[in-house]
């Protein structure tokens, strides 16, 4: 590159052939692949006059080109810091709603055993009223309605004792990075209610 600097001229590949091998300590029959790696990089300009091609190389063209990286490089860094400083936000905004959360579950009495504990029975409930409601089928239509209604409710509230329970293992896996743990946490506290790898039973 000293070489193209402190010619302050443009050459012709033939002139390159020529000279390159001598300054660049190459073989003549890799210049043609030389020069393309060089305009690759940006380090030399090429331009087509003619018949043939022409290179250059100015100490004001790699100011340039080092100054364009640069720049690029700085608008990369101030990209990388507003995304990090986006999820760092996120993640502050997600924690502390995690902790709301938790807290408002135990100012209310629902700890996370209480909530288990409900699940559990709703499931049981849900299930006896599923087999109640089959014993009915074709019987008083207003009896029916009442039990589908029943048992829709107590679905509901399973459903949400479901979602709380998922947000207590969310938090866990946040705190700990430890699936694994998690999982088996989770199924020692759930039992067959928790699937490895699926979470909670679906009702």
């Amino acid at each position: 590159m000293d070489w193209f600097h402190k010619s302050l001229s443009a050459h012709s590949f033939k002139d390159l052939e020529k000279a390159l091998p001598a300054v660049a300590s190459i073989s003549g029959m890799v210049v043609k692949d030389y020069l393309q790696a060089l305009s690759d990089e940006g380090l030399i300009k090429v331009e087509k006059i003619g018949s043939g091609n022409w290179y250059w190389a100015f100490l004001s063209d790699a100011k340039q080109s080092k100054e364009k990286v640069l720049h690029d490089l700085q608008a990369e860094e101030t990209k990388l810091k507003t995304s990090i400083a986006d999820i760092k936000k996120h993640i502050t905004e997600e924690t502390a709603q995690r902790d709301e959360d938790d807290e408002m579950l135990e100012d209310d009495g629902m700890g996370r055993q209480a909530l288990l504990e409900a699940h559990e029975r709703l499931l049981k409930e849900t299930a006896s009223l599923d087999k109640e409601l089959a014993a009915y089928s074709g019987s008083d239509p207003t009896e029916v309605l009442r039990k589908e209604k029943e048992i829709q409710s107590l679905k509901e509230d399973a459903e949400q004792f479901t979602d709380n329970l998922e947000c207590i293992r969310s938090y866990l896996l946040d705190l700990t990075n430890d699936r694994e743990q998690v999982a088996l946490v989770m199924q020692s506290t759930c039992g067959d209610e928790y699937v490895p790898g699926e979470g909670l039973k679906e009702l």
